[in-house]
Order: C-alpha cells, then structure tokens, then sequence
C-alpha cells in the first residue's frame, strides 16, 4: 500500500485490512520520493492499493477489502 503521514483515508485503510486479517507493506510516497511518479501515472488519491495478483485501487475502499478477505478465505 502507497500511502502518506497525515492521511486520514490512508490510516482507515490500514486499519481496516489490518481487522480483515490481511497482510500489507506501507511505502509513504513522500519518504520514498514517490508522489510525483505516482501522479504523473496518473494516481491522484491515496492511499494507492496494490494486491499479490495485481488488483489496484485508491481510497478507502472497504468493499474491496471484504473481497480481498474473502478471496483468501477461499484459498
């Protein structure tokens, strides 16, 4: 997960996949020197959620959390 100090949406987000069970790295775009690369690929809100098999969203978004879990559930 791409996300930033101070980002509400980006600590939602972790929290809520850290209640789903599900394993994640935070890179902050700013230490890493990463904000004007992501936004010149055209990412405009954070956090930037990028999944194993290469799903990606931003924002927080809780469906696709639940998704996320559930597809492991499944194995």
């Amino acid at each position: 997960m791409y996300g930033a100090e101070g980002c509400a949406k980006c600590a939602n987000t972790c929290t809520a996949l850290r209640l789903a069970g599900i394993d994640f790295d935070l890179l902050d775009v700013d230490d890493a020197g990463l904000a004007d690369e992501l936004r010149a690929a055209g990412v405009r809100e954070l956090p930037l959620v990028v999944t194993d098999n290469g799903d990606r969203w931003t924002g927080l978004r809780v469906d696709r959390i639940v998704e996320l879990r559930r597809r492991q559930e499944r194995g």
